[in-house]
């Protein structure tokens, strides 16, 4: 009987033992899964923010098309080359082969100002953007580059300036005051110096043909340029212009929304 008791005795100290184990080990087994929930949470990534809300509204209409946007892309990277009299051709080759895009000589516009894709081009560039690069190469000799038809086309200056894209810029936020501003938003476009217009507005003599009693503007008309219309009802400019005047645009509006917000953080102008 007594060791019967004992047996008895011996299976219930184990049993609590076991118990107490399990427990101790459940107890610590609980905060590592905790760590590890929470460091499953912490590793799972983030929901990604829409391109359109980090960059802000859109800058433009039509929007940029994707092969658009990699030529940009392409234009803005950095770039180098040596040419110790090399043919144009084949320095717009190199170009095209090392950011792999395509640079096409508008040969055509290059014969009507009596060039030639073997113009020989002497010019060391490092350490700037390919657009600045070809600024470099083709300004000289009265040339220049735009982006045109999912192409980056070398062409003249007098060519280029007859390219013409119209495009609809949403200022709305940069005209909160009245309709007044729209006019003072183009007035500010226009003497940017950014690009030709076809319409410019001069002053007549003082009296003119009117009988006026001081100067009346007056609009004349340029034969190349691009043209600037208000559509309050849209909150919108409408925007005719060459490849590189609408570029300027475009970082000219972003400077005025620049310097508006910076205005709205810090009400001192002098801050």
């Amino acid at each position: 009987m007594r060791y019967k008791n004992r047996r008895i005795t011996a299976l219930m100290v184990t049993a609590c033992l076991v118990t107490a184990c399990l427990l101790s080990a459940g107890w610590l087994a609980m905060p590592v899964h905790a760590e590890e929930k929470q460091a499953a949470t912490e590793a799972q990534p983030t929901k990604g923010v829409n391109a359109k809300e980090k960059q802000g509204k859109q800058a433009f209409y039509p929007a940029l098309t994707a092969r658009e946007e990699k030529l940009e892309a392409a234009l803005r990277a950095d770039t180098e080359g040596n040419f110790p009299e090399i043919p144009l051709s084949e320095v717009m080759t190199y170009f095209s082969e090392l950011h792999n895009v395509p640079i096409v000589i508008q040969r055509t516009d290059l014969k009507a100002i009596n060039l030639t894709v073997d113009e020989p081009i002497d010019v060391k560039l490092t350490d700037l953007s390919l657009k600045n690069a070809l600024i470099q190469i083709l300004d000289p000799i009265d040339l220049t580059y735009v982006v045109d038809r999912d192409l980056i086309l070398i062409t003249s200056k007098v060519k280029a300036a007859e390219m013409l894209k119209t495009r609809v810029y949403p200022v709305g936020d940069l005209c909160r005051s009245g309709p007044d501003d729209y006019q003072v938003l183009e007035e500010a476009i226009r003497n940017a110096n950014l690009g030709d217009w076809k319409w410019e507005e001069l002053r007549s003599a003082p009296g003119g043909l009117g009988g006026g009693v001081g100067p009346q503007p007056r609009r004349v008309v340029n034969q190349v340029g691009g043209t600037i219309s208000e559509v309050a009802e849209s909150q919108s400019l409408v925007i005719s212009q060459t490849y590189h005047a609408h570029n300027a645009i475009v970082e000219l509006l972003t400077q005025l929304r620049q310097a508006r917000a910076a205005q709205l953080k810090s009400p001192d102008p002098a801050l």
